[in-house]
């Protein structure tokens, strides 16, 4: 799959840079950045089809080998890409359970699978996506706060695994392949979201650490605008991170799932592989992978058609595989792992979006996670209950969701460490 819900909004340090830069090429062109954009694309896909007719009679031997398929290793293909969805599915539901909030796992699998064709399959998708992921949970009682965490811790570990998958990669390619050079590169900027965290962690378990982050990002901020812009998105980062606290373990868990769902659709490239009858070349398979999936992560394209194909073809050509091979397994793979869930995806939404639109909506009545409620509501020992769609009760407005979730996520913290 490309870069979509699954792959998360935030992206590695490598990537963050080069989107950064992106980001500010774009505002510069304003509105005809969808105009370069569409050329962009269609540059992309001309150079491809112009190598792809050169190459004729090495097409006609990838659909030689697509012909003589292996059904049962195609089979574990689909197996593993199912089972990456899922994972993911529950890395989000791990985290809602975390932030106080439970919904069933096939809840949180229709809505991934969902979001997923929206941000494959529409230019600016992940915007999409996220958007309206971020409805969904809306709709089903949790709060802003909690559903704006989710969605940013979710996106944030998805990326950084990624980034760790890919340097394994580099490591375990060692000094073979044209990624040689990016073993000491890779190395450094795998320290910067590690230290980020662990300054996050310092930041609310020591007190003097806090007053001298805090003095320097107003000593930073009296000084000059760029001050002033880190010191905001400085207390927004730290914000949200105080929405739902994790112990060690829980980080590590949720880490561990998204690896796990990396790891599967990487396991699903390898079964595509060995449904072409093919040699796997095993110990380049993971930077070959890696660096396909952070390729795909340029918004250059929806859902990376073009770019993940150039990548993924020219990366297993760079390590060995004959280009036959290379166009035959990207075929199949992108099958599997792109169009396939495409359908699928957009199946749940008109399914979650239209038919399930029209049904009562419930959610927790604000009394049940009231800081204040007794005298006037019901008593503090009165169990949360189900109401269709309350009205606002006075001094609880919507917009301190934040707040009342913070409030009710106060109690369930201690489950962070449990899944």
């Amino acid at each position: 799959m490309g870069t979509e819900l699954r792959r998360g909004p935030a992206p590695p340090a490598a990537v963050a840079s080069r989107r950064g830069r992106l980001a500010r090429a774009r505002a510069r062109l304003g509105p005809s950045w969808p105009k370069v954009r569409l050329v962009l694309s269609l540059a992309l896909l001309g150079v491809a089809a112009a190598l792809l007719a050169s190459r004729g009679h090495q097409l006609a031997g990838a659909g030689r080998r697509l012909r003589q398929l292996r059904w049962g290793w195609v089979g574990v293909a689909i197996g593993f890409e199912a089972a990456s969805m899922v994972i993911f599915a529950r890395l989000q539901r791990w985290l809602l359970r975390a932030g106080g909030v439970r919904l069933r796992l096939r809840t949180m699998v229709e809505i991934t699978l969902a979001g997923n064709a929206l941000g494959t399959s529409l230019p600016g998708g992940v915007a999409f996506s996220g958007a309206w992921v971020f409805g969904q949970l809306r709709r089903r009682g949790v709060s802003r706060a909690v559903s704006t965490w989710v969605l940013l811790v979710a996106g944030a570990l998805s990326s950084f695994a990624l980034f760790l998958v890919a340097a394994a990669g580099v490591e375990l390619a060692g000094s073979s392949g044209p990624l040689r050079s990016m073993r000491l590169p890779m190395l450094v900027l795998t320290l910067i979201p590690v230290c980020a965290g662990a300054g996050v962690a310092a930041y609310h378990r020591s007190a003097p650490f806090r007053r001298q982050v805090e003095r320097a990002s107003a000593w930073l901020a009296e000084r000059s605008a760029l001050g002033r812009r880190l010191e905001e998105a400085l207390g927004t980062t730290l914000r949200r991170a105080e929405v739902v606290r994790l112990s060690l373990w829980g980080w590590c868990e949720v880490l561990g799932l998204a690896l796990v769902n990396w790891l599967d659709d990487c396991a699903c490239l390898v079964a595509c592989i060995l449904a072409l009858g093919l040699a796997v070349p095993w110990r380049f398979v993971l930077v070959i992978y890696g660096f396909t999936q952070v390729s795909a992560s340029l918004p250059i394209t929806p859902g990376g058609i073009g770019v993940v194909e150039g990548s993924l073809a020219g990366l297993l050509t760079a390590y060995g595989t004959p280009f036959d091979a290379s166009v035959a397994t990207v075929v199949l793979y992108r099958i599997v792992s792109f169009w396939a869930l495409v359908p699928v995806g957009w199946g749940m939404w008109v399914y979650l979006d239209l038919v399930e639109r029209h049904r009562p909506r419930a959610r927790a009545h604000p009394w049940a996670a009231h800081p204040g409620a007794g005298a006037d509501g019901p008593p503090a020992a009165r169990p949360p209950s189900l109401l269709p769609s309350p009205p606002d009760c006075p001094g609880c407005p919507d917009e301190a969701g934040e707040e009342v979730g913070a409030a009710s996520v106060g109690g369930s913290a201690a489950q962070a460490e449990g899944r």
